[in-house]
């Protein structure tokens, strides 16, 4: 296609959302009012995949309807080049491709615009936040994020909330992302409004350190999706909210039937969870502005019985005096530090806040020198300009853009190769990614409908290979009867999600709960890239078992 055809091509268009017309620009449009509106709209032309939009110089608008070819002279041109290379600058965009065509008019430049990569977070740490429904985990988050308490009336939720039916229910259906920045100074950098992808830019620009939360939903039939979260975000700590009102009744409603206070149900399960994945873990007791002392004294007194049969040891933590101790010893994962927070106190949070700010890395993860592994959440297909868009957590390692990766398996146990054609984080496009890092990879040069959740995303040098069968070591938390031999239970590891077949139990005829056993297991639909040490979760409506793979099959 001709210079002069594309141009035709782009006028039958029109403007849209990625291109812009411009009959000239010249100094005046370096004038603040002016500059503040052209870098806005370079700026929208750029901010959503693939990055990119079109300018072009030389083009008479026609009451915004009509668009007709004026052209420029030469010198004309070379002025408007210059102004829009200045417009550019000011908006973190880039000149990527430049075009001239010659036109009975005059000149006519058509220039591809594509949004500049942020620089790369130095420090990042993920936290997976769980709790019961009606906890306050989206509260607490939102209040932490935007750096305001809440008004008792759900704002801070609801800047989290996305989809119809969370906003209808005021609660959490889907996994949520928010992220909650620091400056060189250790000043967190506020946001006005997580969804905004204006505002989360301009908090990573900011930031030097990134704490992202993965807000879990709480309600029982959410829970598959809360598993995932906690199993796939590969997060390095674990929070659990405890809503102290609630938790206090569902604590004399259990002693009342067994004789015994315990921790609810869905609460002993999402500290399990927790402390399965080997993360240290956090515990928040939340809405303590309307808990009553004998309440906080219960949930309390049973929440320390708890932990310490999981052989921790719980901490509470009062003022910031008593930070730095905990900090010292949180990686060992013995200690759990306890907060008394509420999202309408300020002071909660920012005692929360200063923890968090100082909040030590697991530096064993950041290897560069480990392979680049990482598997697939969500994916994204049939969005302009990309081939096939995948999101979730790196796992180990460090992809960049350009690199060659291979992703599977498939059905058929092939993995596929293909090339990282860009990377984003927090809505940005960036140059690479470390373990840990949440990630967006545009992969190109692969079967787009090939790709699915749970597939691994490597290094084509890293040994992956699917598997279809493997024996685990195991422990039944919760079931009603008895497990036997062809059980067919859910099983998820990462962000797998696959039917397994209970092959083989070792040393036993059946499993009931509290029993351990080592036991084979088979995929029941294909192959998944699962290894030695992974961790895994069987469900099924009333059941519940965790183990630890300990060999793969075949």
């Amino acid at each position: 296609m001709t210079p002069l055809d594309k141009i035709q091509s782009i006028l039958k268009r029109g403007e849209t959302r990625n291109t812009e017309f411009k009959r000239k620009l010249t100094k005046a449009d370096l004038k603040k009012d002016r500059l503040e509106k052209l870098v806005t709209r370079i700026r929208y032309m750029t901010c959503e995949t693939p990055f990119e939009g079109t300018f072009l110089l030389g083009i008479e608008d026609i009451g915004g309807r009509e668009w007709k070819i004026h052209g420029l002279s030469e010198q004309s041109l070379v002025t408007a080049e210059r102004i829009l290379a200045k417009l550019c600058e000011e908006a973190s965009v880039e000149i990527v491709e430049e075009e001239r065509a010659e036109t009975e008019e005059g000149l006519v430049g058509i220039y591809l615009l594509k949004r500049i990569e942020a620089r790369e977070v130095k420090e990042t740490c993920s936290i997976n936040v769980a709790g019961r429904v009606n906890s306050g985990k989206s509260s607490l988050i939102g209040a932490l994020v935007t750096g305001r308490p809440d008004n008792g009336k759900g704002r801070a939720r609801s800047l989290l909330l996305k989809h119809p039916q969370e906003i209808t229910r005021g609660q959490t259906a889907d996994i949520h992302l928010a992220f909650m920045g620091f400056d060189e100074s250790g000043v967190k950098i506020a946001t006005e409004n997580p969804l905004s992808k204006e505002e989360s830019a301009r908090v990573l620009d900011q930031s030097v350190r990134i704490v992202t939360f993965f807000d879990a939903p709480g309600h029982r039939e959410y829970s598959k999706t809360m598993i995932r979260s906690i199993l796939g975000a590969d997060a390095q700590y674990g929070l659990v909210l405890i809503p102290g009102p609630e938790e206090a009744h569902l604590i004399r409603q259990e002693e009342q039937k067994t004789g015994t206070p315990r921790l609810d149900e869905i609460t002993r399960e999402h500290l399990i969870l927790m402390s399965n994945q080997e993360a240290p873990l956090i515990v928040a007791l939340s809405k303590v502005d309307r808990t009553k002392d004998s309440e906080m004294e219960l949930v309390m007194g049973v929440l320390r019985r708890s932990l310490k049969d999981m052989g921790r040891i719980p901490v509470i933590v009062r003022e910031e005096a008593e930070i730095a101790p905990v900090l010292r010893e949180i990686r060992n994962g013995v200690i759990v530090p306890i907060f008394l927070t509420s999202a309408l106190d300020s002071s909660s949070l920012s005692l929360l806040s200063a923890f968090l700010k100082q909040i030590p890395l697991d530096s064993t993860r950041f290897s560069p020198s480990d392979p680049a592994r990482a598997y697939v959440d969500k994916v994204y297909r049939g969005i302009k300009g990309t081939n096939v868009v995948v999101t979730g957590t790196v796992s180990s390692g460090l992809f960049k853009k350009g690199q060659v990766v291979a992703i599977g398996p498939s059905s058929t146990n092939s993995f596929q190769e293909g090339r990282l054609f860009s990377i984003e984080m927090f809505k940005k496009r960036i140059g690479s990614v470390k373990s840990g890092d949440l990630f967006g990879f545009d992969i190109k040069d692969v079967d787009a409908h090939e790709v699915r959740r749970g597939q691994l995303v490597s290094d084509p040098e890293y040994n992956s290979n699917g598997c279809r069968s493997f024996e685990a070591n195991i422990v039944v938390t919760r079931h009603p009867t008895r497990i036997s031999v062809g059980y067919s239970p859910v099983m998820q590891s990462h962000t797998i999600q696959q039917t397994v077949v209970l092959k083989r139990i070792y040393e036993s005829d059946y499993l009931s709960v509290g029993d351990f056993a080592r036991v084979r297991l088979e995929f029941m639909t294909s192959p998944e890239a699962v290894t030695v040490g992974d961790k895994i979760v069987l469900r099924e409506a009333n059941t519940r078992a965790i183990g630890t793979i300990v060999e793969t099959l075949s």
